[in-house]
């Protein structure tokens, strides 16, 4: 990459940073810690997990300023499924936008596409599921040791493109530290005739001295699956394996290693003949160094580099989408400075697409290169009190072709947050920011039909700044019997880019006689006015908007101890209108639920069900969608045997009531998946 030509931007944007304060990242009190740990561990509770996407290293997400979300552990077990949307989608402020089972993108707070950072470890996923809503994320949730939601704008820490927030997978494909011996997972799982299901996953760690090498590898097959009709959803078989190598070398002046990866999948679109074939080679670096230098306590840098195609059509593609992107990060934690501890650091990548095939592709070959500059900072005041802020200043320029106009944006974003804690119970947060993203290349380029999703789409390369003024309050009780979590927000967007149906009984090119009907217009393949075109004509466009909502779970521990029973309620909301008053589409409706938890020693079991609700605050053009609740269940027994071998066996249920599932914020509707019933074994070891 040539970031030589940014040379003049990178010292001003550095030096405007160190004028700032950080973004919303979190400081924990230690002692508090440790106690809460203590009581934890009496109670049968477990422990808390830390968040490695915030910015000061492995926090707790209960100390988080930021709404943030964890999962892992026996909840992730409980929980996966065969996309990261599909994985996350009952969780309180998190929906999924699917497309049959292969792809299910996930949507924080009614926000998708490339609004949410998908990554792995820190660093991009790098594929084009921004692109369009039949495109996959590359990174198998079965990969993961954990998954972290950060909700809310996470601009700061990540890049313009992370202005809806943040699902950062963590892998163990570098290890931090050398094990002694062998130690890994295992998985087997099999579903009935509604899915079909296949599994199979090993994960193995190997430690000699202070070297260590991690093998992964994971083969999945389902089948058509059946809706609650018992109706086939012919196309919808998926074919998806993983498979990696990764080493590194660690001490007490920290860890250095790399990763070399493979993601493939094969998936039908639902209702068609095409099939979707995509495959990703990915070339990982990572390291963290202590001490490196007087007043510098902490170094860290990453790196990646993936090789990405994927390919439409039915028996022979008919439409190549190919994506090579390499990105870098470097970051470094300074020492207390008039009791203020902060991280700053830079970041950048390039991008170089292009779709090709039998047709002209509705998206141009495109070059994008960004480069950033951020600091993070926060300072405790009094013994309850922290405050934190930040500035990221960001140039990122796109290079394209087919005689369109090239463009560059430069987002700045800024933010303050501020912590009160209450007792050793409660936690207070409130944050307030203004951020920015540049213009995503399909909003800017598209121009054509695209088969999968049959729909002729329409950018515009006049876009500006996407710039937005968000609120969020926060209220905690993190331990004891009674335990909740709740947020609340309001963003308001200036010039909101989204995809909408027209109604102008134009040509895609503008000509003709127009007139509205009240019915979204269709084309042809090549743009002609239809009433029964096999494409949907939909438009990029910009308005000013407001997000508002929140989301909330409160738990209460029924029977403490060794055999704890735990009673929970969750729900969340979330409405967003145009300054005219009309509705965004594929919004997540209010959903509201109730779940009881048991643990023993030997025994897990959840039943949970979440109604969402009828969503008639639908977009213009857009059909509203029916109410559902989704009624899931789960229980395993932990297996006794050899020493530091953990064995669960288990059984899960999804749908128990047999309802018919369609998403409003997924562009395909067709019904998920009816009753179906997994078994399956996790071995830890």
């Amino acid at each position: 990459m040539a970031y030589s030509r940014y040379s003049k931007f990178i010292g001003p944007a550095a030096g405007a940073c160190l004028l700032g304060l950080g973004p919303s990242a979190l400081a924990q009190n230690q002692s508090d810690g440790n106690a809460d740990n203590d009581k934890a561990a009496e109670a049968g509770v477990l422990a808390p997990i830390s968040v490695e996407a915030l910015a000061f290293d492995d926090q707790d997400p209960s100390q988080a300023i930021e709404p943030a979300t964890v999962v892992a552990g026996p909840e992730l077990v409980r929980k996966r499924g065969q996309t990261l949307g599909a994985t996350l989608a009952d969780t309180p402020g998190i929906s999924s936008a699917d497309f049959g089972q292969g792809v299910g993108r996930p949507v924080i707070r009614g926000q998708a596409g490339a609004r949410v950072r998908v990554q792995e470890n820190g660093m991009a996923s790098a594929d084009v599921s921004t692109l369009s809503q039949d495109h996959a994320v590359s990174i198998d949730p079965y990969s993961a040791r954990q998954v972290e939601v950060l909700k809310g704008p996470s601009t700061l820490l990540y890049g313009s493109g992370a202005i809806g927030g943040v699902v950062n997978v963590v892998t163990d494909r570098i290890p931090r530290t050398a094990p002694d011996g062998i130690i890994g997972e295992l998985d087997l799982v099999r579903s009935g005739s509604t899915r079909g299901e296949r599994l199979q996953r090993l994960d193995v760690t190997g430690g000699i001295g202070d070297f260590a090498l991690n093998v992964q590898g994971m083969k999945r097959l389902t089948d058509d699956y059946q809706t609650n009709d018992g109706r086939l959803i012919d196309n919808s078989a998926t074919d998806t394996d993983t498979y990696s190598l990764g080493s590194s070398y660690s001490g007490d002046w920290g860890y250095v290693g790399g990763a070399v990866s493979h993601f493939g999948r094969e998936y039908g679109i639902p209702g068609e003949e095409a099939t979707i074939r995509l495959t990703q080679d990915r070339y990982d670096l990572k390291g963290e160094v202590y001490d490196v230098a007087p007043g510098i306590t902490r170094i860290e840098f990453s790196g990646a580099h993936t090789d990405y195609l994927h390919t439409e059509g039915e028996e022979t593609p008919e439409a190549f989408f190919d994506n090579q992107e390499t990105e870098f990060r470097i970051a470094a934690e300074h020492a207390p400075i008039a009791g203020a501890t902060g991280i700053f650091g830079v970041q950048g990548f390039d991008r170089e697409f292009e779709a090709y095939g039998e047709e002209e592709s509705f998206v141009p070959a495109t070059d994008t290169r960004s480069i950033a500059a951020f600091l993070v900072e926060q300072r405790p005041i009094g013994e309850n009190w922290t405050i934190q802020g930040g500035l990221r200043v960001e140039y990122q320029e796109q290079d394209t072709s087919q005689g369109r106009r090239d463009s560059d944006h430069t987002p700045i974003s800024v933010s303050l947050g501020a912590k009160r804690e209450i007792g050793n119970h409660y936690v207070l947060t409130a944050t307030a920011g203004h951020f920015q993203r540049a213009p995503a290349t399909e909003e800017l380029y598209s121009f054509g039909p695209h088969e999968a999703t049959l729909t002729y789409e329409r950018g515009n390369g006049n876009f500006d700044e996407e710039a937005s003024n968000s609120f969020d309050i926060g209220l905690r009780r993190i331990n004891d019997r009674l335990r909740f979590d709740t947020s609340l927000f309001y963003t308001r967007y200036n010039d909101y880019i989204y995809q909408r149906s027209v109604d102008a009984g134009l040509n895609a090119d503008g000509t003709g006689v127009g007139g509205s009907d009240g019915v979204a217009d269709r084309v042809d393949e090549d743009g002609t006015f239809a009433p029964n075109g096999e494409f949907l004509l939909v438009d990029y466009a910009a308005d000013d908007a407001v997000f508002y909502g929140g989301e909330a779970q409160i738990g209460y521990d029924l029977i403490e101890g060794a055999h704890r029973l735990t009673a929970r309620v969750l729900g969340d909301y979330v409405r967003a209108e145009l300054d005219d008053d009309s509705n965004l589409p594929r919004i997540t409706p209010g959903r509201y639920g109730m779940g009881l938890d048991y643990h023993s020693d030997t025994w897990l079991a959840t039943v949970e069900a979440i109604r969402s609700s009828r969503q008639d605050d639908e977009g213009p053009l857009e059909d509203e969608t029916a109410g559902f609740t989704d009624l899931t269940a789960f229980i395993g027994y932990r297996l006794t045997g050899l020493d530091a071998t953990e064995t669960l066996v288990y059984l899960r249920g999804d749908n128990l009531l047999d309802e018919e599932i369609v998403r409003s914020t997924s562009f395909l509707r067709v019904p998920q998946p009816g009753r179906s019933v997994t078994a399956g074994i996790n071995v830890k070891f």
